[in-house]
């Protein structure tokens, strides 16, 4: 990955239907198996990781073999299902985890890149209005619509917090 302050990225129209049909078939292939949790949801469930998946084996394996251990309740054949989509699913999270962590960086990154320097040439505008350039005072009137909603939100968040 490129460190450098300038990232120049160009995808090009036919590139980006690939990777859009890419995402649709994953999403396609993915939307009826997956479910959704809120995060409390997921606070109140017990973790298994690599680390208990040995047990999880063991204990599948152990149930398979001595039957009459196992509770009534406890689907020893649902619980090999389980365990299977797990690690496949599993796998696929392992593989898209470090692409979404780079696509996450690259738009981070490329998101400041063109903010820092739409910010430069606000500023630009704005040493032109001073100067009395002419049409520039139109173009600071346009670009400080951003930084007046962004004061006005402020304001109001600090009458909130007064309360």
């Amino acid at each position: 990955m490129s460190t450098s302050d300038n990232l120049q990225i160009t995808i090009s129209d036919a590139d980006m239907q690939k990777i859009n049909a890419a995402i649709d078939t994953l999403d396609q292939l993915l939307k009826p198996l997956l479910i959704s949790l809120t995060g409390k949801d997921i606070q109140r469930l017990p973790k298994a990781s690599d680390g208990t998946l040995p047990f999880i084996e063991q204990a599948l394996d152990l149930a398979e073999q001595q039957p009459q251990f196992a509770p009534g309740y406890v689907d020893v054949p649902g619980l090999r299902q389980d365990l299977a989509a797990w690690k496949q699913l599993l796998n696929v999270q392992r593989r898209l985890q470090p692409i979404t962590s780079d696509l996450n960086s690259t738009t981070v990154k490329l998101g400041s890149e063109a903010y820092v320097t739409s910010l430069a040439y606000y500023n630009s505008v704005q040493q032109a209005v001073k100067q009395a350039v002419s049409g520039a005072q139109p173009v600071a009137d346009v670009l400080k619509a951003r930084f007046e909603k962004s004061k006005e939100a402020k304001k109001a968040l600090g009458k909130t917090s007064a309360i």
